[in-house]
């Protein structure tokens, strides 16, 4: 009788690793193991990231013959905490993923801009600029999702003007739910980041102290001491539980997407938090790591050379009793098995 496969998602650290002399033997423990390498979109993205090197991570996932992994989406693309493999050419895979990246739109409407501000950066944008400048990004991709539609049968020309002038005034709609917010975090000379560790006393020094088991509990206990949290479960501050207001609060959360909530929590709070995060490219690199961390909970193995991705993942793992092993590659250490039965 076959076996079924046993895949192992590698970080792009690991990946790196290998194609400057594989000092850990990666490829041989993938044969020897009978492990099933797989990537995924976010993959690709850090491949895209590495310019002039391209070419060579992708003959790399070509040579250990990498599958690739694809979390599938509802029709309203909804996570639906399935994911399936696919068999395709890593080199097909990253034509299609820039096929795909020219006709998506560049930003995230500020969300990002606004994240990293939250962190130190963007000095030279205040919060209202921001928020401004995220609503006219939206309004602009709207508008050009609008203009398809002319092309599309069952859309009226009525239907088209009345969605025109729904769009034209929705900067101004957005700039009347987000200017208090937008004038109060502008009045404050520290970052949210800073002002969060000033007053409750929360941050990096204090929470990696905290060593395994038990990671996510021992800092809920800490911030429980810490704030006045009397009215809120655990799983609801971690973002494991909807909250009332969410737009699709009467949706439960994926694995997925509870283990990216708890890893950007840990990160938030300070939990062997991602250095430089008011820097895009690290503020990018992070949110890249996160999302690494979910798709790795579809695999067996996951295989990482980075300590905070590390650290982070391995407390979501544990709390949400998932059983993917990590396998962290230390340089100049042995390699240390997490989660391993």
């Amino acid at each position: 009788m076959e076996q079924p496969e046993a895949y192992a998602y590698l970080d792009h650290n690991v990946l790196d690793l290998v194609t400057k002399g594989d000092p850990y033997k990666v490829k041989e423990l993938l044969k020897e193991v009978k492990l099933t390498p797989v990537y995924s979109d976010e993959t690709l993205k850090e491949i895209h990231r590495s310019r002039g090197y391209e070419e060579k991570f992708l003959e790399l996932l070509e040579e250990i013959n990498a599958k690739f992994i694809k979390p599938v989406l509802d029709n309203n693309f909804k996570q639906t905490g399935d994911a399936k493999i696919h068999v395709i050419s890593p080199k097909v895979a990253y034509e299609q993923f820039l096929s795909n990246k020219s006709e998506s739109p560049e930003g995230n409407f500020g969300l990002s801009e606004m994240m990293m501000k939250f962190y130190g950066g963007k000095q030279n944008f205040s919060f209202e600029e921001i928020f401004e400048e995220g609503a006219n990004e939206l309004q602009a991709y709207l508008s050009q999702a609008v203009e398809s539609l002319k092309n599309i049968s069952g859309f009226s020309s009525r239907e088209i003007e009345y969605l025109k002038n729904c769009i034209s005034i929705l900067p101004e709609v957005m700039k009347d739910q987000t200017s208090k917010i937008a004038a109060e975090l502008d009045q404050r000379d520290e970052t949210p980041i800073s002002k969060f560790e000033v007053e409750t006393g929360i941050g990096p020094k204090l929470l990696k102290n905290i060593q395994p088991p038990n990671v996510v509990l021992q800092i809920w206990e800490v911030i429980s001491k810490k704030m006045d949290l009397k009215n809120m479960e655990l799983d609801t501050f971690f973002g494991i539980k909807p909250i009332s207001f969410d737009e699709d609060s009467d949706r439960g959360r994926t694995l997925q997407e509870k283990v990216n909530a708890i890893y950007h929590q840990l990160n938030f709070l300070g939990y062997y938090r991602d250095s430089n995060m008011k820097k895009e490219n690290r503020f990018i690199a992070s949110f890249s790591d996160m999302t690494h961390a979910g798709i790795a909970s579809f695999c067996h193995v996951f295989l990482c050379g980075d300590e905070d991705l590390v650290m982070k993942s391995a407390a979501a793992f544990e709390y949400l009793e998932i059983k993917t092993k990590i396998l962290h590659y230390k340089a100049n250490k042995s390699i240390q098995m997490i989660g391993w039965d």
